[in-house]
């Protein structure tokens, strides 16, 4: 009798270790999934990151270029209209001027 309790004991921790290993393996599914979808997202985010990263630098590449074009106009004003150019700047000076110097 007491050699089929021990069998019964053994069937059951058998039946135990093989539930176990049956739970290890879908936690490890599921980690596994979870860690396969954790770096999908992570490389859209770079993908993303990297997209607005392109953009802003095209963005400042235009200004850039923007920038130094109306710098060329202004100084192609100033070439062809010295005369206006050097009153109206005598003119600001003497609004700064006055403006600074007079009394509230």
């Amino acid at each position: 009798m007491e050699k089929s309790y021990g069998s019964g004991v053994e069937d059951q921790l058998r039946k135990a270790v093989r539930e176990a290993e049956k739970v290890g393996d879908d936690v490890k599914k599921g980690f596994d999934g979870t860690v396969s979808r954790g770096k999908e997202a992570a490389e859209r985010i770079g993908a993303d990151a990297q997209g607005a990263v392109d953009g802003a630098r095209e963005y400042m590449e235009s200004a850039r270029k923007k920038a130094g074009k109306t710098a060329e106009r202004v100084t192609a004003y100033a070439d062809d209209n010295t005369a206006l150019v050097a009153v109206a700047a005598f003119g600001v000076g003497l609004l700064v001027g006055y403006l600074v110097t007079r009394k509230s």
